[in-house]
C-alpha cells in the first residue's frame, strides 16, 4: 500500500530529484492514480516546478505547490534573506497539508540534500520529516563520491526515527560506456545498506530534462519504478 506522502530528498543539490520525482508522477498518473507532486522550497530557477507541472496539468497553482520561491540560487537559509517571507516549518507543513487534501498521493521533492539550512533557526529537511514521519526515498547520482553521501543521508534518516528509505541510484547526464566507480557504487551501496532498497535508474536524457523524456522514460523503466513505488 503507497503512502499519502513520500518525500524525495537527495545526496545534495544536482543528485537527481526533480528527474525521479517527475518519472514517479508521471508513472502514477498514467495508472489513473490521483497523484501529485509538489517543491515547497525553491531557489534560483523555476525549471522544476515547471517540469513537475507539466505533468500534473497545472492542476494547482505554482504558489501553491511551490510556496516558497526565491530567485537567487543558493541555500535557502542565504536565497531567503532579501525577501519579507523566510521558510518556516508549520508554513512548510501547512502547504503539504494544503496540497494533500487534492490528491491521494502526494509526493514532495526537498531542495538541495537532506541537511541544507533553510532558515536561520537552523531548520532542515530532516525537522520537517521528523514531523512528518512519512517513508523517503534518497535520489543519489551515480558519480565518483556518492557512497559517502549516500551513506550519510540514510544513516540521518534512520537516527531521526525514518525507517522506510528507499534509494534511488540516478545515471543522469552521462550515456555509453561507465567508469569503474558508475559500474560498481550500486553493488557496495546494496552491500552495505543490505536492508535499504536500492534501485538503479538508467539513463533517460541529458541537460534540462523536458516532459517528453519523462513521458519516455517512465514507460521503459515502468518495472523499476513499480518496484520503488512498492517500497513506500
Amino acid at each position: 500500500m503507497i503512502a499519502q506522502i513520500v518525500f524525495v530528498t537527495g545526496t545534495g543539490t544536482g543528485s537527481g530529484k526533480t528527474v525521479l520525482t517527475s518519472l514517479l508522477l508521471q508513472h502514477l498518473r498514467s495508472r489513473g492514480v490521483n497523484a501529485l507532486a509538489m517543491k515547497p522550497v525553491c531557489t534560483g530557477p523555476r525549471d522544476d516546478v515547471d517540469l513537475l507541472q507539466s505533468i500534473q496539468r497545472n492542476e494547482l497553482s505554482d504558489d501553491c505547490i511551490n510556496p516558497f520561491y526565491y530567485k537567487v540560487p543558493a541555500a535557502p537559509v542565504v536565497a531567503a534573506r532579501r525577501y519579507k517571507g523566510k521558510v518556516n516549518l508549520q508554513g512548510v507543513l501547512r502547504s503539504i497539508n494544503r496540497v494533500k487534501a487534492h490528491c491521494d498521493i502526494l509526493l514532495v521533492e526537498g531542495a538541495g540534500g537532506l541537511m541544507v539550512p533553510l532558515n536561520e533557526q537552523g531548520h532542515t529537511w530532516a525537522d520537517l520529516l521528523k514531523k512528518l514521519k512519512c517513508p523517503t526515498i534518497v535520489a543519489a547520482l551515480n558519480e565518483l563520491g556518492i557512497i559517502n553521501s549516500t551513506l550519510l543521508t540514510v544513516g540521518k534518516l534512520n537516527s531521526i526515527g525514518i525507517k522506510d528509505v528507499t534509494v534511488s541510484l540516478i545515471n543522469f547526464g552521462k550515456k555509453g560506456e561507465k567508469e569503474i566507480p558508475e559500474r560498481t557504487n550500486y553493488g557496495v551501496l546494496r552491500k552495505i545498506l543490505n536492508k535499504t532498497p536500492i534501485f538503479e535508474i538508467p539513463f533517460i536524457g541529458s541537460g534540462s530534462v523536458k516532459k517528453a523524456q519523462i513521458v519516455q522514460g517512465s514507460k521503459k523503466i515502468e518495472k523499476i519504478l513499480a518496484q520503488i513505488l512498492n517500497t513506500v
